[in-house]
Formats: structure tokens, C-alpha cells, sequence
């Protein structure tokens, strides 16, 4: 489904503290210097002060409403409206915490506590703050084989160590909240959430909704940095909605993407590639850059001088790679369907696979 067949609806803020979740949750945090700790995003701020993590808006997810009429057949909308990071961490990131204690008090018996209990269903977003991820497996398809980019993370606050799509990235205004109670602002859209995404786990622009960096919302379109992904992803790459999925262990909602760019696209779009930036480094066979040479022989490389190095070689597309990442149990539940989804349907998705 094209991303353009997914509807997007904003509702004014509601006026929810979560009180009760945060209730349920506070007897898990011991206490620092006698202090009580209110929130997991206090206790873990005092306790092990990760990089890159603060307070900022986000959209809330408010459901997710499929095709209800032949009319609309081949489309969904999801409905939000602001909330925020630390509400989403404080009543959705702690169902991991609290199941890891129940996981260890009970001796692998159960991981189910009492907040889990009180949701009832994972697929109820009342009564958490349920911020989904915008999680895009990228592609880059040549004639006949194609290549996928993971990222091993290592710099983020939550999932350390784990292997993910990338980009990804929480479903965020770059600009703070929008001043509007009905519309979700300049950047409300999905295709910016990748857009903003692809910038900085790509290219390694800082983080957009970090506090220190925050100003009035992109303007994809218009800013020269972000010009060029803006103009892929709105014309020669082809972007995939594969749906919206629950994360089994905090229920955080994943929407899952998948973006296929032709490979002289990437290579211009993304020639500046990092192998490394703050929330991670990409899998791949040590990092090598692909060259011009290793799309056209040496002479042809030479009369055209065309020197300059290309972005850093993926993985290969093929059923055995995306079986053996799919399957590693390090590999994040929401990268882990997106692999499965795209493999399964790569003949519709036109993505080349070498046979």
C-alpha cells in the first residue's frame, strides 16, 4: 500500500496525566538518597543517565481504523493526537521493565504484573501513551540483485545492542508541538517522519527533536540539506505501508515501511553515507564503500572520472540473509516483519532479487 493511502487524523490534546498508570508503576523504582522516584524516565535518568534522552512531543496513537467501505478498499487511517516521550516511556517502555522483574522473581514462570493486568489488551490504547515507531527497511535495487541496510544500536535509550531497520525513528514533530487543536502540524505526515529519519541515520544530521536543536518545523521541500531525500522519496524511490504492528513485550505500536530506492538514486542521494552515528553502525562486510568501479569496468571508471566513493555496500537480499537476520534473536521484533513482509511479497513490491 502506498503511503499516500494511509490517512492521517489529528484530534485536539486530551487532558491525561496517566496518573493511574504511573501509580500502578511507581513501586518498581527504589528510591535514590531516600527520595522516592516518581516515573521510569526519573529512575532511569538517575540511574543510568543515557545519552540523547529528553522530554519532547510525540503523536499518539489513538487507533487504527481499516477499510470500512468499497470505496475505501485499499486504505487504512490511524488516528492520533499529542502526547508526549515521557508519557510513551513512563506507561508503555515500563510493561519491559516491570515484565523483566516479574520474569526474574518468578523464576521464568510468568512475565505478566499487575500493570500489565490492568490494560487487559494490548490492542486498547485508553489508558498508555502508545507512540508508535516509523521503522523503513531500505533497498537498493540494481537490475538483477538487490542490498538492505540494518543498524546494530549502540548510542540509543532504549534497545541497546539490538539490530534494527534504518531508519527508525519515533513518530515526532521536528518543530515542538503544533499550535493547532485540529491539524498535527507541517511534519504530521509519515513521509517526514522518514524524510527527517533518513537525514540523520544516513547522512548524520543531528537529531531534529533534541531540545538543543529544535526550531520552527522542517520544510522538507525547501531546506537545502534535506532537499535531496525529500526529492527521492517524492519521486524515483517508491515507498511501501506494510501496516502497523504491537512490539509483544511493551505493546509499543511499530508501523512498518518499506522504501525501494533504484541504486544510482541512493548512490547520489546518499554518496555522504556515515557508517557510524550516534545511535549506532550499520551490518554490513566491514563497512566497505561501495566504488564506481564495482557497477562499471575500470576504463569506463576512468574515462568518465568518476572517482568518488559511493555509500557503504548492505546486505544482500537474498533468502538466506533475511532468514538469518530474521531469526537472530538480537534483531527487533518490527525490523524482523518488515524483512519477512518484504521478502514474501518482493515480486509485487518490484524488488530484483538474484537467482
Amino acid at each position: 500500500m502506498s503511503p499516500l493511502d494511509v490517512h492521517l487524523y489529528y484530534s485536539a490534546p486530551q487532558a491525561d496525566t496517566f496518573d493511574d498508570a504511573k501509580d500502578r508503576l511507581k513501586a518498581n523504582w527504589p528510591p535514590v538518597d531516600g527520595m522516592a522516584v516518581p516515573t521510569y524516565s526519573a529512575a532511569v535518568d538517575r540511574y543510568s543517565k543515557p545519552e540523547h534522552f529528553f522530554q519532547a512531543p510525540s503523536f499518539r496513537l489513538l487507533g487504527v481504523d481499516p477499510a470500512s467501505t468499497a470505496a475505501e478498499a485499499g486504505s487504512t487511517g490511524l488516528r492520533f493526537t499529542m502526547g508526549s516521550y515521557f508519557d510513551w516511556y513512563d506507561t508503555s517502555e515500563a510493561l519491559g521493565f516491570e515484565a523483566a522483574r516479574e520474569y526474574v522473581g518468578t523464576c521464568g514462570v510468568k512475565i505478566t504484573g499487575p500493570y500489565r493486568e490492568s490494560l487487559s489488551s494490548p490492542f486498547s490504547l485508553v489508558n498508555r501513551c502508545a507512540t508508535p515507531g516509523v521503522n523503513t527497511l531500505t533497498i537498493r535495487a540494481s537490475r538483477h540483485s538487490s542490498m538492505f541496510y540494518l543498524q546494530r544500536r549502540t548510542g540509543v535509550a532504549t534497545a541497546r545492542g539490538t539490530v534494527h531497520v534504518v531508519p527508525a525513528g519515533e513518530f515526532q514533530p521536528s518543530g515542538g508541538p503544533p499550535d493547532g487543536h485540529t491539524h498535527g502540524g507541517a511534519d504530521f505526515s509519515l513521509r517526514s517522519t522518514m524524510i527527517r529519519e533518513y537525514a540523520e541515520e544516513f547522512l548524520g544530521f543531528p537529531d531534529s527533536t533534541n531540545p538543543t536543536n529544535r526550531g520552527a518545523p522542517i520544510n522538507f521541500q525547501d531546506e537545502r540539506r534535506y532537499a535531496a531525500v525529500a526529492e527521492a522519496l517524492c519521486g524515483g524511490a517508491k515507498s511501501h505501508y506494510l501496516g502497523v504492528g504491537l512490539y509483544p513485550l511493551t505493546w509499543k505500536p511499530e508501523v512498518l515501511m518499506v522504501c525501494v530506492f533504484p541504486d544510482r538514486l541512493f548512490d547520489d542521494v546518499f554518496a555522504d553515507m556515515q557508517r557510524e552515528t550516534y545511535e549506532g553502525h550499520l551490518e554490513g562486510p566491514g563497512g566497505r564503500r561501495l566504488e564506481e568501479s564495482d557497477r562499471f569496468p575500470k576504463m569506463i571508471h576512468y574515462l568518465l572520472d568518476r572517482k568518488k566513493q559511493r555509500p557503504y555496500q548492505g546486505l544482500p537480499f537474498d533468502q538466506q540473509t533475511v532468514e538469518e537476520y530474521a531469526n537472530d534473536p538480537t534483531t527487533l521484533p518490527a525490523a524482523r516483519a518488515c524483512l519477512l513482509l518484504a521478502w514474501q511479497h518482493r515480486d509485487f513490491l518490484e524488488i530484483p532479487v538474484q537467482t
